[in-house]
C-alpha cells in the first residue's frame, strides 16, 4: 500500500509539474516559435549536464544503500556521500564554465543556460537531501517541495512571457529564485530525517564512494546523452526550428511516460531490500512491475500516435503545422524508451548497476554515430529513428542481463505478449484506415485490441519459481 500510495503522489506532484513545464513549452512555442523552443530546450539540455555532473548517480546509489542500513551506519554514510556530492558540484560548475567560454554563446544564451544552470545544480543537490525521506518511505515532502519550485519558475516566467512580453532570456530568471525555495525545503526535510547529518569531506571516504559510484555515474551521464543529444546536433546542424520540433515530441514522451517513471522511483526501496533479502519475492514483485509498466508503455505510444497530433496547431501554434508526422514517427521512440524505463529499474534493484551503466553507455554512442551520421540527411527523423534504434539496442541487452535473475521463460512470455498486443492493435488501425476510417475509430479500436490481449496475458502470467 505505501508503494501505491508514493507511486501516485509521486507521480500526482511531478505530473502537476509537468503540465506546468508544458504550458511554459507552449507559451514559448506560442510567444517565439520553433526557434524560441529550440533555444529554450538547448539552455536546459546544456543546464542538465551539469546536473549530471553534480549528482552523478548520487541518488540512485544513495537510496539503495540507505535504505538497507542500519540506522546507527546511516548518519556517517550520509554525510561523506554529501562530501562527495560538494566535490561534485564544484566540478559542474567549473565543466559549465569552460564549456561557455569554449562555444562562446549570444548574452541571450548565456543568460539562459545560467538560469537554468542554477535550477539543475539546486536539483542535484537537493535530491540527495531528500533521501532519508525517500528511504523512509515518506515521499510526500519531496514530491510537493518539487512541485513548489516548479511552480514558482513557471509562475515567474509565465508572467514574463505573457504580461510583460519580455524576451526568452529574461523570462527564465526566476528558476534561480524557484531552486532557493526548493534548497530550503530539503534542508527543512534532512533536519526532520537526519539530525545527526554532518558533511564529511575526507579522501578515503570520497574514494571508497567513487569506486562504487562510478557506475551509477557513467548512467546518469550516459542517460542525459541520449535525451539531449538529438537536439544538440539538431540546433547545430539543422536548425534551432528542427531541434524545437524534436524538443516537443521528447517533452510528449517524457510526459506520457512520467507515471512508469515513478512507479519504478515508489518500488526502488522496497524491490532493493527483497532482492538482498528475499529473491522469490523479488521476482515475484519485479514480474508484476514490468508487467505493468510495459503496458503503460504501450499506452503512452498510442497516445502519441493517435492524440498528440491534432492537438499541435491548436495547442502550440500555426508554425507547428506540418510537424504532425514527426510526432507519429516518436510513437516507436516512446515503446522502446518506456522498456528501457522498466528494464533499467530492475537491474538497479538487482545490484546490476555495472552492467546497465555499460548497457546505456553503448547506447548513447550508438545513438551520437547515428545522429551524426542521419541528422544530416533525414533532419528530424533522422533524430527519431537514431534514437529509437539505440533504445532497442539498450532493451535487448538488458533482456540478456534479466534472463537469469528473472528466468527467461517469464520475460519470453511477457514480451511476446506485449509484442502481440501491438502487432493486433497495428493491424486494426492500418485495416480500418484502408477503408478510409478517420484516425479515432482507428484509435478506438486499437486501444480495445490492445488492452483485452494485455489483460488476457496479464491474467494467465507465469509465475517465477520460488528456487533461487
Amino acid at each position: 500500500m505505501s508503494t501505491t500510495r508514493n507511486a501516485i503522489w509521486l507521480t500526482s506532484c511531478r505530473l502537476t509539474g509537468d503540465v506546468l513545464n508544458l504550458l511554459l513549452f507552449v507559451l514559448i512555442s506560442r510567444r517565439y516559435g520553433p526557434a524560441g523552443a529550440g533555444a529554450y530546450s538547448y539552455g536546459f539540455a546544456v543546464a542538465t549536464f551539469a546536473f549530471v555532473i553534480g549528482c552523478i548517480g548520487i541518488e540512485e546509489y544513495g537510496l539503495r544503500q540507505y535504505a538497507r542500513m542500519g540506522s546507527a551506519d546511516r548518519p556517517v554514510f550520509l554525510g561523506q556521500l554529501m562530501g562527495t556530492q560538494v566535490l561534485m558540484v564544484a566540478l559542474a560548475v567549473l565543466a559549465l564554465a569552460v564549456y561557455l567560454a569554449l562555444t562562446g554563446p549570444s548574452r541571450a544564451t548565456l543568460i539562459t543556460v545560467c538560469a537554468l544552470g542554477a535550477y539543475q545544480i539546486t536539483a542535484a543537490v537537493v535530491a540527495t537531501l531528500f533521501i532519508p525521506a525517500m528511504a523512509e518511505q515518506r515521499m510526500l515532502g519531496p514530491a510537493l517541495s518539487e512541485l513548489c519550485a516548479r511552480a514558482v519558475a513557471f509562475a515567474a516566467a509565465g508572467y514574463a512571457i505573457g504580461i510583460a512580453h519580455t524576451s526568452l532570456a529574461p523570462a527564465l530568471l526566476g528558476y534561480p529564485a524557484a531552486a532557493v525555495i526548493w534548497l530550503g525545503l530539503a534542508v527543512r526535510s534532512i533536519r526532520r530525517y537526519a539530525p545527526l547529518l554532518q558533511v564529511t569531506i575526507s579522501t578515503a571516504g570520497t574514494l571508497r564512494i567513487l569506486k562504487i559510484l562510478w557506475s551509477f555515474a557513467l548512467l546518469e551521464i550516459f542517460a542525459q546523452l541520449f535525451a539531449r543529444i538529438g537536439v544538440i546536433i539538431l540546433s547545430l546542424r539543422v536548425s534551432d526550428a528542427a531541434a524545437g520540433i524534436f524538443a516537443t515530441g521528447l517533452r510528449l514522451i517524457e510526459v506520457a511516460l512520467m507515471p512508469l517513471s515513478f512507479l519504478g522511483i515508489a518500488s526502488y526501496p522496497r524491490l532493493s531490500q527483497l532482492f538482498a533479502s528475499n529473491l522469490p519475492d523479488f521476482r515475484r514483485s519485479a514480474g508484476n512491475l514490468m508487467w505493468l509498466m510495459l503496458l503503460g508503455g504501450g499506452v503512452a505510444a498510442w497516445g502519441l500516435y493517435f492524440v498528440a497530433p491534432p492537438l499541435l496547431v491548436p495547442v502550440l501554434g500555426q508554425r507547428f503545422a506540418g510537424s504532425e508526422g514527426v510526432i507519429q514517427s516518436m510513437a516507436v521512440f516512446a515503446m522502446v524508451q518506456a522498456v528501457e524505463v522498466c528494464l533499467g529499474r530492475i537491474l538497479l534493484c538487482a545490484d546490476r548497476q555495472i552492467a546497465n551503466a555499460g548497457f546505456v553507455a553503448a547506447g548513447a554512442i550508438l545513438s551520437v554515430v547515428l545522429n551524426l551520421a542521419l541528422v544530416p540527411r533525414f533532419g528530424v527523423y533522422g533524430a527519431v529513428y537514431a534514437g529509437a534504434a539505440a533504445y532497442a539496442a539498450i532493451d535487448i541487452l538488458c533482456i540478456g542481463a534479466l534472463w537469469r535473475p528473472l528466468t527467461g521463460a517469464v520475460l519470453l512470455r511477457l514480451f511476446l505478449s506485449v509484442g502481440a498486443g501491438v502487432a493486433v492493435a497495428c493491424a486494426l488501425a492500418v485495416m480500418l484506415a484502408r477503408r478510409d476510417f478517420s484516425a479515432w475509430p482507428q484509435a478506438a479500436a486499437s486501444a480495445a485490441a490492445f488492452g483485452l490481449i494485455g489483460a488476457i496475458a496479464y491474467r494467465c502470467r507465469p509465475r517465477p519459481r520460488s528456487a533461487s
